[in-house]
């Protein structure tokens, strides 16, 4: 794959050698001037490619995580998955965009966010609350828009490093750009790896072995003055190793298929048991496409066509059980923007969406133990938009759209659809200039999310099945409001937001077998945040946020695992005659883990009775990340930098047995799993 791309980069790079430097303004950015493409009037977080790169960040989780508003949580020591909650809400509910189109689904985001690399991004958008975006209705918590680079000059950029613990990240992105400026590509690849992480020395990682190979290329042609094609193909490729170490050199005496064991029964002490018992093995491997047909009509409107379609496999090994999947997610979009009056922007459009999930497992789907969680899903929608000046200082879109939802668990019952139902959802946001600098932004949305697959919130598949019972779709009500302060040397914000979700989905574990259900309360969610900058001298920036949630009591109890509750972070950021200095500094708040179900785990299991129960109190504590650069000349540049700089962990394992049954569990995870991680790199630009 590498070659592959390389050698398209290079073909790129000698074409572009002979052409002339342009300035690009292609069609669709004429249509993005007018505010037809892009809603900007709502409050979006921007990740810039430079604070990527200051972060040393080489996936889309790590180049989010400690984002306002953002927790990166990991759900598993062994196998890695991580979820994305965007305003304390549940992973499932971050809706993750790919240039403004929802190509990925709850099942492809369950690994997908550490499998999504940087390469060839231009930033990241963060919007927060329900109905945070016209394409996405599903995004209860919010939308994550990861925005791939156009080309706007011919060149090739090289960055390699390495490091610590089996890190290492090689990526080359080259773009190039017609004579006449018509046409403009960008191709990129990379490959990442991390080695496993097992700090307390127990023979079982806290953080997995994970590989990851990416290819993608896009191409944007004006096939006239006022039409635009815009192409996107990518492939992707991750494995994930979690589970045995080895430091114990035990292994090549212990069988493959020897049950779950530790030194005096303690998930603390040395790991002896069967290899495959705690083994968890992912494989995943994607393709994608999004094809995207701008038509300017004349100043005032333009059409627009988005057909995308998506393709997953997953192959994984979980604990002596196997289980594979084909995931396919279908996406099409026609709307059409008209300025109908010098103050409103017309929007009205129609989309739709379907997903299917196919599985099969040797052990159990070929055998009928367990049913499988095959489903089927359909989702028609039309909408409408008015965005509104009345006056200068203020804007206000306003949106409601309307949707179909069908929902087949075709493995779990012979009803024909589960969930059958119309759905109406409003959105508002508003925008007031209270002066140049003084922003408000007020947002208020509904939103819904149909329950698809019982491993969104159980990550491996169960010896004794599961089942799915969800009849009802969750539906949401989100407001946020955020004042916002900007000059030259100062930018400060303080926000706050509120969610109340009804008809929530759950896995429930009181009966025979776990099940997705609905929770027919009602649970809410919070958050307020500050956050400010200073601009000390002209080679000097610093900066410091705060954040505080609130969870309802019940919404605590239905989450796989604690969420964050209070969070600091302090920047330093220094630029001075080619050198740059970046220093980060995150401090999580005490938490009490008892309402989120972490009492009842033990580290001893003697065969017949749990004891030395885990601790249900999470300390404070905090992480540093520095990184050096200096720039060699105009193509090269050095760069050192450490991540977790005094190598703080949580300080007890996530292994624990539970009382009933003592069965073992890796869910006990309130703190980082990783340590202190050392690398240098080498940046090229041509």
């Amino acid at each position: 794959m590498f070659r592959f791309a390389l050698a398209l980069v290079l073909s790129a790079s000698a074409i572009a050698e002979t052409m002339e430097t342009v300035v690009v303004q292609d069609v669709q950015e004429r249509a993005q001037r007018t505010g037809t493409v892009k809603d900007t009037i709502i409050k979006t977080e921007v990740i810039t490619a430079k604070t990527i790169e200051r972060k040393g960040a080489k996936t889309i989780a790590d180049a989010i995580e400690n984002e306002p508003g953002i927790d990166t949580q990991n759900g598993c020591s062994i196998c890695g998955i991580k979820r994305v909650q965007i305003n304390g809400l549940k992973g499932e509910y971050t809706t993750v965009l790919m240039d403004d189109v929802p190509l990925h689904s709850t099942v492809s985001s369950y690994y997908g966010f550490d499998a999504m690399v940087t390469a060839g991004v231009a930033r990241i958008e963060v919007a927060r609350g329900s109905g945070a975006a016209l394409l996405a209705p599903e995004a209860i918590g919010g939308v994550i828009n990861v925005i791939t680079k156009k080309a706007t000059d011919n060149s090739i950029l090289i960055d390699l490093a390495g490091g610590n613990a089996e890190y290492k990240a090689m990526s080359i992105v080259g773009t190039g750009v017609s004579k006449d400026g018509t046409k403009r590509l960008t191709v990129s690849a990379q490959h990442n790896g991390q080695g496993q992480w097992d700090s307390d020395k127990n023979g079982i990682n806290e953080s997995p072995k994970r590989n990851n190979y990416s290819l993608m290329a896009r191409l944007s042609s004006d096939l006239g003055p006022n039409t635009n094609l815009d192409v996107r193909v990518a492939a992707l490729k991750s494995s994930t190793f979690g589970g045995p170490t080895d430091n114990a050199g035990i292994f090549s005496t212990v069988t493959q298929t020897a049950p779950v064991a530790f030194e005096g029964n303690d998930v603390r002490k040395k790991y002896i048991g069967g290899p495959n018992a705690v083994n968890e093995t992912v494989e995943l491997n994607r393709v994608e496409g999004v094809t995207k047909l701008t038509q300017i009509i004349n100043d005032n409107s333009n059409l627009s066509l988005t057909l995308s379609a998506a393709q997953g496999h997953q192959d994984s090994f979980y604990e002596n059980d196997d289980y594979a999947h084909r995931n396919d997610t279908y996406f099409a979009d026609l709307r059409y923007n008209n300025q109908i009056l010098a103050d409103h922007l017309l929007t009205v459009g129609s989309d739709v969406k379907q997903e299917q999930l196919r599985s099969r497992s040797i052990k159990y789907f070929d055998t009928g133990k367990i049913a499988k969680d095959d489903f089927d899903y359909f989702s028609p929608g039309v909408y409408l938009q008015d965005t509104w000046s009345p006056w200068e200082k203020l804007e206000i879109a306003g949106a409601v759209r309307f949707n179909l939802v069908q929902v087949d668990f075709k493995g779990q019952t012979a009803k024909a659809n589960e969930i059958d139902r119309g759905i109406l959802v409003p959105r508002l946001h508003a925008k007031f200039l209270h002066t140049p600098e003084l922003v408000s932004r007020l947002s208020y949305g509904q939103g819904y999310r149909a329950p698809l697959t019982f491993f969104e919130s159980e990550h491996g598949i169960l010896k004794d099945g599961f089942g799915v019972e969800v009849s009802e779709l969750e539906t949401s009500h989100s407001g946020v409001y955020s004042l916002s302060y900007d000059d030259k040397k100062a930018a400060a914000t303080i926000s706050g937001s509120w969610t109340g979700i009804n008809k929530l989905a759950y896995i429930d574990k009181s009966g025979v077998r776990p099940t997705l259900r609905n929770d027919f309360g009602y649970v809410t969610v919070g958050s307020v945040d500050a956050l400010a900058s200073y601009q000390v001298l002209s080679s000097l920036q610093t900066g410091v946020s705060y954040e505080h949630f609130f969870y309802s009591d019940r919404y605590k109890s239905l989450l796989p695992t604690a969420a964050i509750e209070d969070r600091v972070r302090l920047l330093a950021d220094w630029a001075l005659d080619g050198w740059e200095a970046n220093a980060t500094v995150n401090i999580v708040g005490a938490r009490d883990l008892a309402p989120y179900r972490y009492g009842g785990r033990f580290n001893v299991w003697d065969g017949t009775t749990a004891s030395d129960p885990k601790s249900t109190k999470a300390p404070m504590y905090a992480t540093v990340d520095l990184r050096v650069s200096k720039k060699i000349n105009k193509e090269f540049s050095l760069n050192i930098g450490v991540k977790n700089l005094f190598d703080y962990t949580q300080t007890e394992s996530p292994l624990f047995f539970e009382a009933a049954g003592g069965r073992l569990d890796v869910l006990h995870i309130w703190g980082p799993l990783r340590g202190r991680q050392i690398y240098a790199g080498l940046q090229a630009k041509f």
